[in-house]
């Protein structure tokens, strides 16, 4: 959803007292949370039409997702994406079906502090990461 279309959904609309929130407002109101690090302008570069918004911030899935690995006796173990989000072992962790975009940042986030590589197979699907204590 843009924000042009954003605006006219709740909670940015209110059809009872008719008033929207203007497109301009919105942009400040998602400037201050890229500042804050809770979300990531996305799409093409300059136009802030589209925003991604961070319920937890990516370093925060970093260290949730090292953690379980960490417990889990994972570390030095290449796993797939899939069973990351997907597996059985990890059905009861708050990880469990995270969006994959959110997860590649949290997985970049890792392999920038020496705590996991990333293995890039023929597609996003084909990614494998092994986790280092």
């Amino acid at each position: 959803m843009t924000l042009s279309e954003a605006v006219l959904s709740p909670p940015f609309h209110n059809y009872q007292i008719k008033r929207i929130l203007r497109v301009d407002v919105l942009r400040e109101i998602v400037d201050e949370l890229v500042k804050q690090g809770n979300a990531v302008w996305i799409g093409p570069k300059h136009t802030k039409d589209m925003c991604l918004v961070f319920w937890r911030k990516p370093e925060e899935w970093a260290a949730m997702i090292h953690q379980w690995a960490n417990d889990r006796g994972m570390i030095n173990t290449v796993l797939t994406v899939y069973e990351l989000t997907n597996g059985d072992e990890t059905t009861d962790q708050e990880f469990s079906g995270l969006d994959t975009v959110i997860l590649r940042r949290a997985l970049d986030i890792l392999q920038s502090q020496g705590k996991a590589q990333l293995f890039v197979g023929s597609s996003d699907d084909d990614l494998g990461v092994k986790f280092f204590a």
